[in-house]
């Protein structure tokens, strides 16, 4: 017997989730010249967690990758920049074009673009057994003709017209689904602990089975002596998206992502060897308490609380506030697949 929620999903599309968008603003994009610094201002300025990349190919916009925050923290790290650096390669590092991280990391190594007639369920399968965040919904996918010079020729005497895109996110999803609760049935009765690591069982592709296990039993952490980068190099060592900030009796006060790399200049770098409550504190205008849950919360408690809190992520913690679990975006989409 098909589930509600399946049988929900299996009548809805992309188009559906962007037309349900609250904000229909124009596709932030950057070229495949502009520096690495220019991504980070880019992020900072836009508020937003990716960007397109494009070159100019037949006169037109030819989208060639999403960079995120993640992309560019694997980058610093595979250009040397560690907790004792000094600021010179970073300053190099900066002042790259973006084109070096294009297929240099995981998530930047391919292009997920579809258009906006394809089944919801099928993009959820991307979001959650692709491990991908963000994907671009083109209106016609172009036709490259870099090797027929025959199509070349023929297209020169045609008019050109720039591919209109949107971004789709994990987090539209999220608040689509939401707004239509009462069409989900018994799946938002889930219990948070049933919910936390859910997503790794797709993670084979990125992630052992034992690092798979560790983050399903305890979520990576820092203590709030630690350095900011020290929390940059947890999430790239395990993977993990994010990493909890603990007082000195292992409570939840705070929490890091790649996402508060956004902004980062030169001038700024040094600030990463700083305490990490200190750097939270000055990159983001000061501390916020992040969204958490307790094991007997439900799913459904927990969608309207990542939307209200414009989270992308809900900590499972215990009695005495301890983290246990992170509960994912794509821990999320992932039970609306069973």
């Amino acid at each position: 017997m098909t589930s509600q929620h399946a049988s929900f999903l299996a009548t809805q599309t992309v188009a559906n989730v962007l037309e349900a968008k609250q904000k229909d603003t124009p596709l932030i994009d950057i070229h495949v010249t502009s520096t690495v610094e220019k991504v980070f201002e880019t992020l900072l300025s836009n508020d937003i967690l990716s960007v397109p990349v494009y070159r100019i190919f037949n006169n037109v916009k030819d989208y060639v990758a999403i960079i995120d925050t993640y992309d560019l923290l694997s980058s610093m790290e595979e250009h040397g920049f560690d907790a004792d650096t000094v600021p010179k390669p970073t300053t190099e590092f900066l002042n790259m074009p973006v084109a070096i991280l294009v297929g240099m990391t995981t998530n930047s190594s391919k292009l997920w673009t579809c258009q906006a007639d394809m089944p919801l369920i099928r993009l959820i399968e991307l979001f959650t057994k692709h491990h991908v965040h963000r994907i671009l919904v083109l209106d016609t996918i172009p036709i490259r003709t870099d090797d027929n010079d025959d199509i070349d020729e023929a297209l020169e005497s045609m008019p050109r017209q720039q591919p209109k895109g949107r971004l789709v996110s994990q987090t539209d999803v999220i608040r689509f689904l939401l707004e239509h609760n009462h069409q989900l049935g018994s799946v938002l009765d889930l219990q948070a602990d049933h919910v936390a690591g859910h997503a790794l069982k797709y993670a084979a592709e990125y992630l052992d089975e034992k690092s798979q296990q560790q983050l399903k039993q305890q979520p990576a952490s820092i203590t709030i002596q630690s350095q900011a980068w020290i929390a940059l190099q947890k999430m790239s060592t395990t993977r993990a998206s994010s990493v909890a900030i603990v007082d000195a009796n292992d409570a939840l006060v705070a929490e890091m992502s790649a996402a508060d790399l956004r902004g980062l200049n030169p001038d700024r770098f040094q600030d990463l060897t700083r305490p990490v409550m200190v750097y939270l504190k000055t990159s983001q205008g000061g501390l916020h308490r992040p969204l958490s849950c307790r094991a007997e919360f439900s799913l459904g408690q927990i969608l309207s609380g990542v939307v209200r809190s414009h989270a992308h992520r809900s900590w499972l913690v215990d009695e005495e506030e301890r983290p246990v679990g992170c509960i994912t975006l794509s821990d999320i989409l992932s039970v609306f697949l069973e």
